[in-house]
């Protein structure tokens, strides 16, 4: 009867523990609804909405400046997401009449948080105006893994990579930033020496396929415009295609903007193109001259004071080339991981490749449909050399932070030791606290002891003061005692001396 008693009682535990577990699954996996399908949006200028619920990065609405773009839902809202076709500055929206600050990060697809559930948001255009591409709204829940909640630059990055376009580095770095970024946790940034804000779609695509490959810091993208004029072909030598590009821009300009990605992340390993340009495109040949004077140059205090002095000089450990031919070293992007869901890096940089829409009739989309990274035979994406060290050269040659401490281990080193310095004067601060108490006590005893001893030595003065005058007037009244009974014996022999001849007249 026990037995069966405890065997119910253990059944009756493990459903509940079964029970339990499927409850808290089942509350971890809950996903936020897209509410965008049910939002009731009206623009105060009177614009159509149909663009900005269209789910398309090809279109947006333009809005005029300081105007107001009113989103309501019958299921209140958690969040929205709005993807803007240029980057509108600093802008704002309200939520139950309380106005908040947004845009001061310059993102161009932006997610934001309520600090509660609403059924009403209203959005205030800068004065400027703006164009928006889609809005989007979402209940409470985990959000769907296409909503970009960017993080701010790093301040320091293991690894900097200098594409020059957006696409380049899911084609000649493809496997890099997957790699690097999901598997082994490295904080990579992504700065790109061009920019594509004269179209309408490249800048939409950049983003979708850097946070595709696992890319959660924003990328730097340069005021350089993308020019065709610097394009060369492989019929040409390098230094034609560089001239060209020199002619386009302002190669002191590049070098002047590197330097200052360099000092502000101090990366510890920096990636940049093919001396050669890859196909021997101009811009691409240009940014790694560039590059390699740079590396030079951002350690050098006297170079461009002003972001020495923003962000102090750095000298970057380890440089890597595209195809350099000398130190060279071999990347495997072709093994799977399960951080990856089971892919291999490269096939994570095929899908981030897959998010250039616009780029899909060029030659690169043949180029790098290949099943694995290896099969690349040209600007093979595995190949790089290390062009500078300071740290050694490789030896196992094929990982780009060997012999580098990453940027993690180090930060989680300096607040240990931040904490053991605190905890160490904090001490130190206590043991001379006490040190301060136990001499104020040491005196404070001293001086009642010197008090004590000073007490009983006035006592004694007294009393010898007091025995001095007592012992005086016992003397005097010894002496005035003696004196008058000498007096007293002085009558009485007078007396006697008196009675005596008084007798002898009578006889």
């Amino acid at each position: 009867m026990k037995k069966q008693i405890v065997a119910s009682g253990a059944l009756i535990i493990a459903m509940c523990v079964i029970i339990f577990s499927l409850t808290m699954t089942a509350f971890a996996a809950e996903e936020a609804q897209n509410l965008t399908d049910s939002l009731s949006i009206s623009f105060s200028d009177g614009q159509g909405v149909g663009n900005v619920t269209d789910d398309s990065i090809e279109t947006f609405v333009s809005v005029g400046g300081g105007s107001t773009v009113n989103i309501s839902c019958d299921t209140p809202m958690s969040g929205f997401y709005i993807m803007w076709n240029k980057i509108p500055g600093e802008w704002s929206y309200v939520i139950d009449g309380s106005e908040h600050a947004a845009g001061e990060n310059g993102f161009l697809h932006e997610y934001i948080a309520l600090d509660s559930p609403s059924a009403q948001i209203t959005i205030n255009i800068p004065q400027d105006g703006a164009q928006i591409t889609d809005i989007y709204a979402f209940s409470e829940g985990e959000l769907p893994d296409w909503v970009q909640v960017w993080e701010e630059p790093l301040e320091r990055a293991d690894i900097l990579l200098l594409s020059t376009h957006s696409d380049d580095e899911q084609l000649f770095f493809a496997g890099l930033l997957p790699y690097y970024a999901i598997e082994r946790q490295a904080y990579v940034q992504v700065v790109y020496m061009t920019n594509h804000w004269d179209t309408t779609t490249r800048p939409h695509e950049q983003l979708n396929g850097l946070w595709t490959v696992g890319i959660r810091n924003y990328p730097i993208i340069s005021e350089f415009p993308d020019d065709a004029r610097s394009l060369g072909s492989t019929s040409e030598s390098t230094q034609t295609v560089l001239e060209r590009a020199r002619s386009v821009y302002n190669e002191d300009d590049w070098i002047r903007f590197e330097v200052e990605m360099i000092r502000r992340f101090k990366p510890q390993v920096i990636v940049g193109h093919d001396i050669n340009g890859e196909y021997r495109h101009g811009a691409h040949i240009l940014n790694t001259d560039a590059l390699m004077q740079a590396v030079e140059l951002s350690g050098d205090e006297t170079y461009d004071p002003n972001t020495a002095k923003e962000y102090g000089v750095w000298d970057v450990k380890k440089t890597y080339i595209h195809l350099y031919d000398q130190n060279q070293i071999v990347m495997d992007y072709d093994t799977p991981y399960e951080s990856m869901g089971g892919k291999t890096p490269f096939e994570m940089s095929k899908l981030g490749y897959a998010c250039h829409l616009s780029q899909q009739w060029t030659w690169f989309t043949d180029w790098i449909s290949e099943d694995k990274a290896t099969d690349i035979a040209t600007y093979s994406p595995c190949q790089f050399g290390l062009y500078r060290t300071t740290v050694g050269e490789d030896v196992q040659k094929n990982d780009m932070l060997e012999n580098i401490t990453p940027w993690a281990e180090i930060i989680a080193q300096e607040e240990a030791d931040r904490l053991a310095q605190e905890e160490a004067d904090r001490l130190s601060q206590e043991a001379a606290e006490s040190a301060q108490q136990s001499q104020a006590e040491q005196n404070g005893q001293n001086a009642a002891e010197q008090g004590s001893e000073s007490g009983s030595k006035n006592r004694i003065g007294i009393w010898i003061i007091v025995a001095v005058v007592v012992i005086v007037i016992l003397a005097g009244a010894l002496y005035l005692i003696g004196m008058i009974n000498a007096k007293k014996r002085a009558r009485r022999r007078r007396r006697r001396r008196s009675r005596g001849h008084g007798g002898e007249h009578r006889r």
